[in-house]
């Protein structure tokens, strides 16, 4: 009896010898596998090992990062989790990657920083994810800042062929190939010339292979020299339109503080400092890692329009027509669902954005009249510009003098500028209210200039209304 029991032991014993071999041999496979990529053939063998050992950290990560790089990612998640749990240093950055993947930025900062503690500065990977977390900090920047933005149409054409698709109105002057304005122009850059035809900002190449701006105007029978334009940012300079203001300019740059390749930014120039002010990346979704350009604001028609190459096939962009937000609005990072966020900021559906129906129908209606080019009746009156007790001015056309007419763009235009002067000194008397003292003393010259340019353009403005109907009246009377 006590030798059949022995017998009985010794089996046991062999078996689990055997078994633990077996397990051990098994082990040693798929890590080979997995040291070679061959992620498909280790997986089913760290799935079977797992059942026999579902708290192992290593087992986790293994198995975790096998189904990770076979799509499975949600699936890893888990595993992942579980591997860093158990302080598996590897799993961290893997963690990081699904998260930056996924839009979860703060996430992926969070594990790639607890990651980079793990690693010693002079391993290639510690290079590698700074660089990696540095990326989830600039575009977690970004996605803080999506604003809300209603979409009207889009369309995929020809890059060499894109301007086509720009249906403006007469009054935002008009946008052509450099080479197509100016016969000095040696690039495929783009020029725009404003609507009175006395000046062109386009963009060439210079000495050095750096696409710049330029901008020259119309002498007597000839363009002045162009003009470098100054105070833009590193890199390619592009695509540039300026608003009738003739001072704010939309242009796009491809130095790597933007979101990826060409983004748009604006600028506005400071006839104080003579000098253009510290340019503004304009922000998600006009801006993405594609390249991203030609912004056009038609002030009149309120609609806009920029250009794209996201998700298209090479040589092909897309220009989407957007109505221009008078007061900005942005997602809430944080409160909002980050998915409605990332959607946004990726233009992922166009009818998403359209909650305001009755202003895309608007827009549409709009966009097919210019289109099509009609001088309809709608079209005609565009303002309605009292001239004596018996008469109203409803379109440019109506003006008989074309002196006055000038005087009223003029006019236009400094309203423009004076609505945008009250809106700064509104912000700036807003700030100046919740500064400290040594900040108010710092800021009273500047604002004390402000008001005073305010208040003299303001008495400019007023004063012309008056002169253009004496104008246009002392025309009609000869």
């Amino acid at each position: 009896m006590h030798s059949k029991t022995t017998k009985r032991y010794i089996l046991a014993a062999l078996t689990l010898c055997m078994s633990c071999l077996a397990w051990g041999q098994n082990q040693t496979q798929a890590r080979k596998w997995f040291a070679e990529g061959e992620y498909a053939k280790a997986k089913p063998v760290f799935a079977k090992l797992l059942k026999s050992n579902p708290k192992s950290g290593s087992l986790n990560y293994w198995y975790g990062v096998c189904l990770n790089e076979t799509g499975e990612h949600e699936k890893a998640l888990t595993y992942l989790e579980k591997a860093v749990d158990s302080d598996v240093e590897n799993a961290y950055r893997y963690i990081g990657d699904y998260f930056l993947a996924d839009g979860n930025f703060e996430e992926a900062i969070e594990h790639y920083e607890e990651y980079l503690e793990k690693v010693e500065p002079t391993d290639s990977m510690f290079v590698i994810y700074t660089r990696r977390s540095e990326k989830a900090k600039h575009e977690l920047k970004f996605y803080k800042r999506v604003e809300k933005v209603t979409f009207v149409d889009s369309v995929v054409v020809a890059k060499n062929k894109f301007l086509e698709a720009y249906k403006l109105g007469k009054e935002c002057g008009e946008v052509k190939f450099s080479r197509n304005i100016l016969e000095s122009a040696s690039s495929e850059g783009t020029a725009y010339r404003t609507e009175m035809r006395d000046k062109i900002y386009y963009s060439d190449v210079d000495g050095y292979g750096v696409m710049q701006l330029y901008m020259c105007y119309k002498m007597l029978d000839d363009w002045s020299k162009p003009a470098l334009m100054d105070g833009f940012p590193e890199g390619d300079n592009a695509y540039p339109y300026v608003l009738s203001d003739g001072l704010t300019i939309y242009f796009a740059n491809n130095n790597p503080n933007g979101v990826g390749g060409y983004d748009i930014y604006v600028t506005r120039y400071n006839s104080t400092t003579d000098r253009y002010l510290m340019p503004q990346n304009v922000g998600m979704p006009f801006n993405s890692p594609a390249n991203d350009y030609m912004m056009i604001i038609d002030e009149v028609n309120k609609l806009g329009w920029f250009a794209t190459d996201r998700n298209q096939p090479e040589d092909m962009v897309c220009v989407y027509t957007f109505i221009p937000n008078e007061t900005k609005q942005y997602y809430k990072y944080g409160e909002d669902n980050f998915e409605d966020i990332r959607n946004a900021a990726q233009i992922h559906s166009i009818a998403a954005t359209q909650t305001d129906l009755q202003a895309v129908d608007k827009a549409t209606q709009t966009l097919f009249r210019l289109g099509l080019n009609l001088q309809n009746e709608e079209k005609k009156r565009d303002f309605t510009f009292v001239i004596d007790d018996f008469t109203d001015y409803h379109s440019l056309d109506d003006f008989k003098s074309s002196e006055a007419r000038q005087l009223y763009i003029d006019w236009q235009k400094k309203q423009v500028e004076l609505d945008k002067l009250a809106n700064e000194l509104n912000d700036k008397r807003g700030r100046y209210t919740r500064s400290s003292n040594s900040e108010r003393n710092k800021m009273t010259d500047e604002l004390l200039q402000l008001e005073q340019q305010y208040e003299k353009l303001e008495s400019e403005v007023m004063g012309m209304p008056m002169a253009i109907r004496n104008l246009e009246i002392n025309y009609i009377r000869k």
